[in-house]
């Protein structure tokens, strides 16, 4: 027995115009493929259908039609990954659950590998934006600025980030060849991969009894060795204090403020605000460093970096010597959401400093402007916050 189409269209519009709980939907018009739908749920499916519908249909093209056989789980991770690159944001993306270790690995801090940093810059490739020191990539002669084009002969763009950072990742005394781009010329270089757990902090007493400390970028203890390298550089009777944030990423927004602390009274460093306006603040308490100092930053200064930059500025609290800095003032939020153990990486945050300013696109305008001279191993930037503390 079937239930002819005008009788299936009196029925579902009978069931609608009386708010009823239910709504019957005929499979093939066939009275055996019935469904019974309450109203909302009706009200899901055509949102399902007329959202999802034409990506699956397209799926099932490509997988009936393609002249080899196409292999299912790789076109929709690609799927998802080109849903999110859909945004035109080189800081959001989608992560693979066989990517996601690797990527949370290396927030923290240690991990194997070869000790660089890059992103998805705004030509969609993959800039070096941070070198550690002591790292096979130092060793190598990589340098911020440089483009990463390939690894181990596999060509990565932009919205590959993820994917590019677990290939040059692994495991410990194993090589990897990268190929890069730097002043339009291209090389490659074959590095041996390491342990690397990432020393923030650098610090010495310099002539004139001038403390210089180094933070490399902002992980998991740098806040608290930062406080070590100012208690200890204090008690060794400095009378001043250098901070060089130059070729600093950024990193934790958290230790950031924690250094902050040490450097500012009370005050706001930044703010951030999210799409429907709600604002959190980012605030330190009184009690700061009695020493006067500089900080020394560049066009590789970023991200956390920059929030700390941007919040000694606006509070007055120091000088800023050095060129503009990168600007990036946005915050990622990592949602490990999927249970097959993939993840996605969105901005949901604008950074902005104390006073309004942007930060992201924008950077933090020293208060000394002083370039480099290229070919000129001279470090005018240093000698010039050497100048400003006397």
């Amino acid at each position: 027995m079937f239930i002819k189409k005008p009788v299936f269209i009196l029925l579902l519009v009978a069931a609608l115009l009386l708010g009823g709980s239910a709504v019957l939907l005929v499979g093939k018009l066939g009275v055996s493929d019935a469904v019974v739908m309450t109203a909302e749920e009706y009200e899901d499916y055509n949102y399902l259908i007329s959202t999802y519908g034409k990506m699956d249909k397209l799926k099932e093209m490509v997988e009936n039609t393609y002249y080899i056989k196409v292999d299912s789980e790789k076109l929709m991770e690609n799927a998802y990954s080109g849903l999110v690159a859909g945004l035109e944001d080189p800081y959001s993306e989608y992560i693979s659950a066989k990517d996601y270790e690797n990527y949370m690995a290396s927030m923290l801090g240690s991990y194997s590998g070869v000790g660089m940093s890059f992103y998805n810059n705004e030509d969609s490739v993959l800039e070096v934006i941070q070198v550690y020191k002591g790292s096979p990539a130092e060793a190598a002669g990589m340098k911020p600025g440089d483009i990463i084009l390939e690894v181990d002969g596999k060509a990565f763009t932009g919205p590959e980030s993820t994917e590019a950072a677990a290939a040059i990742r692994g495991k410990e005394g194993t090589s990897v060849t990268v190929k890069y781009r730097r002043n339009g010329k291209e090389d490659s270089v074959t590095m041996v991969r390491a342990q690397i757990t990432v020393q923030t902090i650098e610090y010495e007493m310099l002539e004139g009894s001038i403390g210089y400390i180094q933070i490399d970028s902002f992980e998991s203890a740098t806040g608290a060795d930062f406080k070590a390298a100012l208690d200890d550089l204090t008690q060794q009777g400095a009378k001043g204090l250098v901070i060089d944030l130059r070729n600093n990423g950024g990193g934790l927004v958290n230790e950031a403020i924690k250094v902050a602390d040490e450097l500012m009274n009370q005050g706001t460093v930044v703010y951030t605000e999210d799409h429907n306006g709600k604002r959190d603040y980012y605030t330190t308490e009184s009690g700061r460093t009695a020493l006067p100092y500089v900080l020394l930053v560049n066009e590789y200064t970023a991200s956390a970096s920059e929030i700390l930059a941007a919040g000694i500025q606006d509070n007055k609290e120091g000088q800023i010597v050095g060129t503009k800095t990168f600007g990036k003032g946005i915050i990622q939020s990592i949602y490990p959401m999927f249970d097959d153990g993939s993840a996605v990486k969105l901005t949901t945050m604008q950074y902005f400093s104390a006073s309004g300013n942007t930060i992201h696109k924008v950077g933090i305008t020293p208060d000394h402007v002083v370039e480099l001279k290229e070919g000129d191993n001279t470090d005018y930037q240093l000698r010039k916050a050497l100048e400003v503390l006397k």
